[in-house]
């Protein structure tokens, strides 16, 4: 596949996965926005009252804020995520973000997406922007999801600079595969992966 296709098939599979996340992150966002309304409406009420003590309104605006925090990395996620890629593109920058997108999700059961501090290095790669975010959500999305019980608290990732490539290792605790649909747009841009019984490893060449 030559490089220009791979990169327009792999925009549009980037595109497709983004609408999926997205749905799935609707309700954590709908979620946080009530939660910081009605906690803001009990702190007003509250503290309309001359004899309410401020120890009487600090629970709720403790959670009002909490939830403000929540839905303000989402939304900045999301944002970032929307605008067109800066090049070289940063995996760990770009991997962050993914991972708070795909911890969003309307189902409880659903795993949550930890990215481990590790020393990393520089981690730009000379892949195209939306090859690395495919690369990554792909995966991500398929190891959060709740299969047949399957149920696991976390998926965790980590990313490291290691020789000339950028490793990023996705612990699901259970296989995770590629999927085959955004396999060959990848392998075009020059990003491999290998799985084990309870990972899968992503290796981009560094810019």
């Amino acid at each position: 596949m030559p490089a220009s296709a791979a990169a327009a098939d792999a925009g549009v599979l980037w595109s497709a996965a983004l609408q999926r996340a997205l749905g799935r992150a609707a309700h954590d966002v709908k979620d946080a926005l009530n939660g910081v309304s009605v906690n803001l409406e009990v702190v007003r009420s509250r503290a309309a009252r001359a004899e309410a003590p401020a120890s009487a309104v600090a629970p709720f605006a403790d959670a009002a804020a909490h939830q403000l925090e929540r839905l303000t990395g989402l939304l900045e996620a999301v944002l970032a995520l929307g605008r067109t890629e800066r090049e070289p593109a940063d995996v760990g920058i770009t991997l962050r973000r993914i991972a708070t997108l795909c911890s969003a999700s309307n189902a409880a059961t659903d795993a949550r997406v930890i990215v481990r501090d590790v020393a990393v290095g520089d981690t730009r790669t000379r892949v195209p922007g939306d090859v690395v975010r495919l690369a990554l959500i792909a995966p991500l999305l398929d190891a959060v999801a709740d299969r047949r019980g399957e149920r696991r608290d976390s998926v965790e990732c980590e990313v490291a600079s290691e020789d000339d490539s950028v490793v990023v290792r996705l612990d699901a605790g259970r296989p995770v595969a590629m999927p085959s649909e955004v396999a060959e747009p990848l392998r075009a841009a020059g990003v491999t992966w290998s799985a084990s019984a309870h990972d899968l490893s992503l290796v981009f060449p560094r810019a």
